[in-house]
C-alpha cells in the first residue's frame, strides 16, 4: 500500500481489521442480499480520514492479502459543505500514488446528473444538498434523475461493490419514537426511504470520536452491524497529540477581568512562540509559529460581537509590545464573511481549514464557526469570552485545538507539549462540565490529560536546566545511557521494522547509506538460492506449471431437471500474463517490493514472466517465508543495537523516527536515554526546597513533594564534597528513565526515583541511581532488574542503589557491586525475606 502518511501501528491494526470487515460485508451482499453497517470509533486526533484513505485504497488497488477491486464505488457523506471539500482534498493527498487522476468528484448541484455512479470513483456529498429545496432531489432544468434514483440504480446494479461512508456519524442520529423510519437525510441511507424510493445502502461505514448513539440507532435497521473502535490510550502514547489541556479561570468569576486574563493568555502565548523558535532552530525544523485563537461572543443587530474586539486587538498589542501587521490578524466570522476593520487594522476573513495553512496568521477571531471543518495544531493559546453555557461550543473547539503540529511529542521541551485554555467566565463548576464534555465518550473524547486551576496558578512548575549545570545536562546526554518503553503491541512484522530502520540508516548523513540495498540485495539472493534449489531438485518445472495452471471443472445438467447428463470433465487453463502480474503484486507486497529488484537481477527478455513467477513461488513457500522472518528478526535487532546511539546525535526528528520504528517491532524497545531542555514536575502541598536539583526555575528553585525517606537520601547525598547535582526521575514522564522488570511473568517499567551526579576527581563526573524502596512485593523483580541493568551499563552507572530506613538509619544495596548482585541468583521469585536478610547483612550504612 502506498498511503502517503506514515501509518502508526493503531492505525494499520484499524485498517486491516476493517478490510476484513468490508471483505465479509461484501460477500454478504452478493451471497444473501444481507446489508452491513460497520462503525468506526476512532477519538480525536486517531486519524480517521487516514485510515479510511487506506481502507478505500486496499479495495481498489489491492494489497498483500486481497486483490484489487478497481470497479468499487464510495459515497462520502459529511454534514458541512466544508467538511466535504476538506474531506477530499485529504483523501486526494493521502492517495496520490495510487488512485487514477479524476476518480475523486465532489456532486454538486449545478452540474450532477446521471443515471448511476460510475465505477472506481470516490464521490463526495453534503447534507445540505440532499434537502427537498435542493436542485440534486428535482427534476426538470435539464436534469434527467434526481440524486435519489441514481443511488437507488447504483444500489440495484452496483450494490455488491458500493460503500457508503459516513463522516461523523453521531450527527443526525435521533430517531422518532417507536418507529424505525428515518427522521433525517443521514438515516435515509440506514433504513431507507419510500418517499424516495431509495433502498438501504448495501454497505455503510459510520466513523465518528463518539459512536455510541450511532451504535444504539443501528440496532434497528435489520443490517449486520460490525465494530472497531481503536484504543485512546494508544492514540495518547503516539504522539499525534497534546499530551496536556490546561484550562484556567478567575478564582471569582463576579468581577469583569477578561481584558487582564487576555492579558495574561498573550504572554503565555509569546512563550510558546519563542519556544517554539527556539526548539526548531536548535533542530533545524520549519519555525512552528504558534496561533492564539480568541472566542468572542455573539452580536446583536449590526453589531458585529458584543465584546469589545477593539479593546481585545488594543490589549494583545500593549502586551506583545508592538503593533500587529496586515495579515497577522484573521477572523472567521460566520458573518460578515469580508474584511472588517479591528482597532484601526484591517482584518481579513479566512476559512476555519485554511488558517493553518496560512503562516502568517497569528491571532484568530472566530465565534462558533470552528467547531467543525477545522484542524490547526498551530492553535496553542485560546482564550474565550463565552459564557458558562456555552461549554460544548468551547469543548468542540479544544478537540480541534489538541494536534501536534510536527505530529510527533516533542521530547526536547515538555513545554511544547500542552494547549492552554482561558476561561474569564466560567468557576471551577462550570470548568469541570468543559472537562467532562471533553472526555466523555458521548463528547469530544479526546486522550489528553486535562487539568484545571485558576489564572496564575498551577500544580506543576516549569523548570529549565540550571545555567552552572549545563555541562553536566550535556555530559548526562552523550551518556546515551539506555532506557526503556513498554510497547501496548506489536503490530509490523520484522521484515517492514526492518526496512524502516533500514532506510532511516541509508537516510541519515554518515550513518549506514547502504544499508536498505543491502536488506533487498540478501532477500533477492534467498530467492536465487531457492530457485536454484528447485531446479537442482528437479521439481522447478511442476512448481511453476502448479502457479500458470489450474483445472477448471465442467458439469452439465438437464435444463429444469436434476439429471445429471455425464460425468464432470476437467479442462487444464493456463493463466494470463494479466493473472500473473495481479499475483506478483500480492507477493511482492509481502517481500515490501523487494521482488523488483529480483526482477532487475534476473529479468528474462524471451520470458518476462519468468522471474514474477519465481517470486511468487518463494512467497508460496512457508518454509521460505520463515526463514526470511528470521533473518528479518535478527537483522533487526542488528541495525537496532549498531544505530541506537549514532542516531541518537542527530535530530529529534530523526530521533524520533528510530523510536518508533524501533517500538513497532517488539513488546519492550530499547532506546538512548536524552532529557529535554525544560521539563515539568508537580508541585504538592508541602514541599521541599532546593537549589541543586539539574533543573531549576528563573529564581534558581525546585520544589518537591518529598516523603522522609527521599529527603534523607538527597541529604545524604548533598552531604558528599563530591555531590554536583540530582534529578528527580519522574514517574511516567516520557523523559525519564525506565527500566523494565518481570513479575507474575509480565514486563512492568520502573522508573528509579532519583539520578545523583558527583565528580570523579579527574574533571568528569560519575552517575549513582538511587531506588528509596519499603517491603513490597515487586522488592526482588525491581533488585534484579537494576542488577541486570548495571552489568549492561558498561561502567557508565558507577552506583545503583536500593535504599531503606531503619529506625533513623539508611541501609544500601548497591547492585552495580558485583558482589551483591550476585547474590539475587539465590533469591526466590518473590522472597522478599532474603532480600530484608541481605539489608541487615550488609549494613552498608550511609553513615
Amino acid at each position: 500500500m502506498a498511503i502517503a502518511s506514515e501509518l502508526f501501528p493503531f492505525q494499520i491494526e484499524a485498517l486491516d481489521k476493517l478490510r476484513s470487515f468490508c471483505k465479509k460485508a461484501k460477500r454478504d451482499y452478493e451471497d444473501d442480499g444481507e446489508n452491513t453497517i460497520i462503525t468506526l470509533a476512532a477519538p480525536t486526533g486517531a486519524g480517521k480520514t487516514i485510515v479510511m484513505s487506506g481502507l478505500i485504497e486496499k479495495i481498489l488497488c489491492g494489497d498483500e492479502n486481497n486483490k484489487s477491486e478497481r470497479d468499487s464505488i464510495f459515497i462520502w457523506l459529511s454534514d458541512d459543505p466544508e467538511l466535504n471539500e476538506q474531506s477530499m482534498h485529504k483523501v486526494e493527498r493521502e492517495t496520490r500514488f495510487q488512485l487514477p487522476i479524476n476518480s475523486l468528484e465532489i456532486i454538486r448541484e449545478d452540474s450532477f446528473d446521471k443515471a448511476e455512479l460510475d465505477d472506481g470513483k470516490i464521490y463526495f456529498l453534503n447534507i445540505q444538498k440532499l434537502s427537498k429545496s435542493s436542485n440534486l432531489t428535482k427534476k426538470g432544468d435539464g436534469r434527467d434523475y434526481t440524486i435519489w434514483q441514481t443511488l437507488q440504480n447504483t444500489i440495484e446494479n452496483k450494490g455488491h461493490r458500493l460503500y457508503f461512508i459516513i463522516d461523523e456519524a453521531h450527527r443526525g442520529t435521533s430517531k422518532a419514537s417507536e418507529t424505525k423510519q428515518a427522521n433525517s437525510i443521514m438515516q435515509k441511507f440506514i433504513f431507507g426511504s419510500p418517499d424516495d424510493e431509495l433502498n438501504r445502502m448495501p454497505i455503510v461505514i459510520g466513523m465518528s470520536a463518539t459512536v455510541d448513539r450511532f451504535t444504539e440507532l443501528i440496532k434497528d435497521s435489520g443490517s449486520t452491524t460490525r465494530s472497531w473502535t481503536i484504543d485512546a490510550e494508544k492514540v495518547k502514547d503516539s504522539g499525534l497529540l497534546k499530551d496536556e489541556i490546561e484550562i484556567s479561570y478567575p478564582d471569582d468569576n463576579q468581577m469583569q477581568r477578561g481584558m487582564a486574563i487576555l492579558k495574561y493568555a498573550t504572554h503565555e502565548w509569546m512563550e510558546k512562540c519563542k519556544h517554539w523558535e527556539d526548539y526548531c532552530k536548535r533542530e533545524h525544523e520549519p519555525i512552528v509559529y504558534p496561533v492564539m485563537v480568541i472566542q468572542v461572543e455573539n452580536g446583536q443587530g449590526d453589531k458585529i460581537s458584543e465584546t469589545n474586539l477593539d479593546e481585545c486587538l488594543k490589549t494583545v498589542e500593549e502586551e506583545l509590545g508592538r503593533s500587529l501587521y496586515e495579515g497577522e490578524v484573521a477572523h472567521s466570522f460566520g458573518e460578515p464573511k469580508t474584511d472588517i476593520n479591528i482597532n484601526g487594522l484591517k482584518v481579513p476573513y479566512v476559512e476555519p481549514s485554511r488558517i493553518d495553512e496560512s503562516q502568517k496568521v497569528r491571532i484568530v477571531f472566530f465565534k462558533e464557526s470552528l467547531s467543525t471543518g477545522w484542524d490547526c495544531p498551530r492553535a496553542e493559546t485560546m482564550m474565550s469570552f463565552r459564557t458558562a453555557n456555552d461549554y460544548t461550543y468551547i469543548a468542540q473547539l479544544m478537540g480541534r485545538m489538541v494536534r501536534t503540529p510536527l505530529h510527533r511529542r516533542i521530547e526536547g521541551d515538555e513545554s511544547l507539549n500542552n494547549v492552554h485554555l482561558f476561561l474569564p467566565n466560567y468557576n471551577s463548576e462550570n470548568v469541570q462540565k468543559v472537562i467532562d464534555a471533553l472526555s466523555s465518550k458521548d463528547g469530544e473524547g479526546i486522550p489528553s490529560n486535562i487539568k484545571k486551576n485558576t489564572v496564575g496558578s498551577s500544580d506543576e512548575q516549569e523548570l529549565h536546566v540550571a545555567e552552572d549545570k549545563k555541562d553536566v545536562f550535556e555530559w548526562l546526554n552523550d551518556l546515551q545511557l539506555k532506557t526503556c518503553v513498554l510497547n501496548k503491541f506489536k503490530v509490523n512484522n520484522y521484515l517492514t521494522s526492518l526496512f524502516n530502520l533500514a532506510y532511516l540508516a541509508a537516510n541519515t548523513q554518515g550513518c549506514d547509506s547502504d544499508a536498505a540495498v543491502r536488506v533487498s540485495k540478501h532477500i533477492s539472493k534467498m530467492i536465487s538460492e531457492y530457485i536454484e534449489g528447485l531446479k537442482s531438485e528437479g521439481t522447478y518445472n511442476n512448481k511453476v506449471l502448479d502457479i500458470k495452471q489450474f483445472i477448471l471443472t465442467e458439469s452439465k445438467m438437464e435444463y429444469l431437471t436434476e439429471n445429471r447428463l455425464k460425468d464432470a470433465s476437467n479442462l487444464v487453463l493456463e493463466l494470463t500474463d494479466y493473472d500473473i502480474e495481479r499475483e506478483f503484486a500480492r507477493a511482492d507486497s509481502k517481500l515490501k517490493n523487494v521482488g523488483q529488484r529480483y526482477i532487475r537481477d534476473n529479468y528474462d527478455e524471451e520470458d518476462p514472466m519468468k522471474p514474477k513467477v519465481e517470486v511468487i513461488l518463494f512467497v508460496q513457500s512457508e518454509e521460505c517465508m520463515a526463514e526470511l522472518d528470521k533473518y528479518a528478526k535478527d537483522t533487526f535487532y542488528q541495525y537496532k543495537r549498531d544505530y541506537r546511539k549514532y542516531l541518537s546525535k542527530f535530530s529529534e526528528n530523526v530521533k524520533s523516527k528510530y523510536d518508533k520504528y524501533t517500538r513497532e517491532g517488539e513488546e519492550v524497545s530499547d532506546h538512548s536515554w536524552m532529557l529535554p531542555n525544560t521539563i515539568y514536575l508537580p508541585k504538592g502541598e508541602e514541599q521541599w526546597e532546593d537549589h541543586k536539583h539539574l533543573f531549576v526555575d528563573y529564581e534558581g528553585r525546585a520544589f518537591f513533594p518529598l516523603n522522609n525517606w527521599e529527603r534523607e537520601v538527597i541529604i545524604e547525598a548533598e552531604k558528599d564534597p563530591d555531590f554536583v547535582c540530582w534529578l528527580r526521575n519522574q514517574d511516567r514522564k516520557p523523559w525519564a528513565l525506565c527500566i523494565p522488570y518481570t513479575m507474575n511473568e509480565k514486563v512492568h517499567p520502573f522508573y528509579p526515583d532519583f539520578i545523583i551526579v558527583r565528580k570523579d576527581g579527574r574533571g568528569s563526573y560519575l552517575l549513582d541511581i538511587v531506588e528509596p524502596h519499603k517491603e513490597d512485593e515487586d522488592n526482588v523483580p525491581k533488585a534484579k532488574a537494576m542488577a541486570k541493568y548495571a552489568e549492561g551499563a558498561d561502567g557508565d552507572v558507577e552506583r545503583f542503589e536500593m535504599t531503606r530506613m531503619y529506625g533513623d538509619k539508611m541501609f544500601r544495596l548497591d547492585f552495580a557491586n558485583p558482589a551483591i548482585s550476585h547474590l539475587l541468583s539465590d533469591a526466590n521469585k518473590y522472597d522478599d525475606d532474603y532480600l530484608n536478610d541481605l539489608f541487615r547483612k550488609m549494613k552498608t550504612s550511609s553513615q
